[in-house]
């Protein structure tokens, strides 16, 4: 339920900043759009968890500097991106295909076992 009404909140978010940008005729590959979307719904999953730790954080400054690390990560910019969004939004057909992609992706990385093993404390010698 929380992932879900972060990935709403999110799509929510990237539809009012990208309504507010110029098109222009830069786009992403749906692919692409697809993973750096996932991972903008998991920077906004690990920021809920700070908040909720830390009610005095900045909301949307911190948040939008999570945004700023995903596009670093991916070597894009954020203009790159909004200008895709704005494109894959005005195409409709497309843009059902990257959100239907997106959220089985979803399902995909949720079913995907852990790669990373916990590590057992040692025991401690009395």
């Amino acid at each position: 339920m929380k992932k879900t009404l972060s990935f709403v909140l999110l799509l929510a978010i990237i539809v009012f900043f990208a309504s507010c940008k110029k098109s222009s005729n830069k786009k992403l590959p749906l692919n692409e759009m697809k993973t750096i979307m996932w991972d903008m719904v998991c920077a906004d999953e690990l920021y809920a968890e700070s908040v909720a730790k830390d009610s005095t954080l900045k909301i949307k400054k911190d948040n939008f500097r999570l945004y700023e690390q995903v596009f670093a990560a991916h070597k894009i910019s954020k203009e790159d991106f909004y200008s895709s969004l704005h494109y894959y939004q005005s195409h409709t057909d497309e843009f059902k295909v990257l959100v239907d992609s997106l959220q089985n992706y979803s399902i995909q990385q949720k079913n995907k076992p852990a790669t990373i093993k916990p590590s057992l404390p040692k025991k401690v010698a009395q």
